[in-house]
């Protein structure tokens, strides 16, 4: 590892692109592989054992590249395999993402609080333990998971379908009871369908999203470790993807142009 070496940003498709920006915002002078497993997406189908596997099939294929830090930018992904793809990298520091439930649930007051997130990651072990750790400490606020696989959908489609996903998003929050105060955005992917989630209320909610948590723990182990960049300049970004077909590179560039 050396302080030009890359950091690998992983997704199962392109949501971790979102994730991408916020590293991208706070260390512009680093250099990023970003790959997508849009061969094998969606994950949050899948079973646990075939995230594992897929997971870490794909990073270990990027070792060689001799990355300085690995960001699993998917809560799919790291909800199922985060310590198996850390002992498959050895030294290199491996960072997860995780629903911020915790930072939605720390707002003053009690609060509804809907977590939008894929099936797999509201099934979690990992968000199970999660909302206990927050009811052992006494909170109070009411936490409502729930799946929104058309968001996913909706992005990776270059959110073209605004009619569709506003319209499923609409019977979906049909079942809440009451308003709710916070969303937090359980999916890389989520992010970039603020909008479109908002919209779907119908009124205005404060969204929490990890990637920002993400980028800051990323860059405090590169300071530990003396690795972070010292170039002046800026530094490079490669998107490669599993499907290996241009177009999803060519996607893989539109969708970090985008606003969140």
């Amino acid at each position: 590892m050396q302080k030009s070496s890359p950091i690998i940003v992983f997704d199962s498709g392109f949501g971790g692109i979102s994730v991408l920006k916020r590293l991208v915002d706070l260390m512009p002078c680093e250099n990023y592989l970003y790959f997508g497993d849009s061969a094998n997406a969606p994950y949050g189908v899948r079973t646990k054992e075939n995230i594992v596997e897929l997971t870490v099939a794909a990073i270990t294929s990027l070792l060689p590249s001799d990355p300085k830090a690995v960001v699993i930018a998917c809560n799919t992904a790291t909800a199922a395999a985060l310590p198996q793809v850390q002992a498959a990298c050895g030294e290199v520091p491996v960072i997860g993402i995780k629903p911020d439930v915790e930072r939605a649930s720390a707002a003053e007051g009690t609060h509804r609080i809907l977590a939008l997130a894929t099936q797999s990651t509201i099934n979690s072990d990992s968000f199970a333990a999660q909302l206990k750790a927050l009811k052992e400490k006494g909170d109070s606020n009411v936490i409502i998971p729930m799946g929104a696989p058309c968001i996913v959908r909706y992005v990776e489609g270059n959110k073209k379908d605004w009619d569709g996903v506003t319209a499923e998003l609409k019977e979906q929050f049909s079942a809440l009871d009451a308003p709710v105060d916070e969303v937090v955005l359980g999916c890389t992917h989520f992010p970039f369908a603020k909008e479109a989630i908002r919209a779907s209320l119908g009124y205005d909610v404060t969204f929490f999203d990890a990637g920002e948590k993400v980028a800051e723990t990323t860059r405090d182990i590169l300071e530990q470790r003396s690795l972070l960049a010292d170039d002046p300049g800026r530094g490079s970004i490669t998107f490669l993807n599993s499907k290996n077909d241009p177009e999803m590179i060519r996607f893989s560039y539109t969708l970090f142009s985008m606003d969140m």
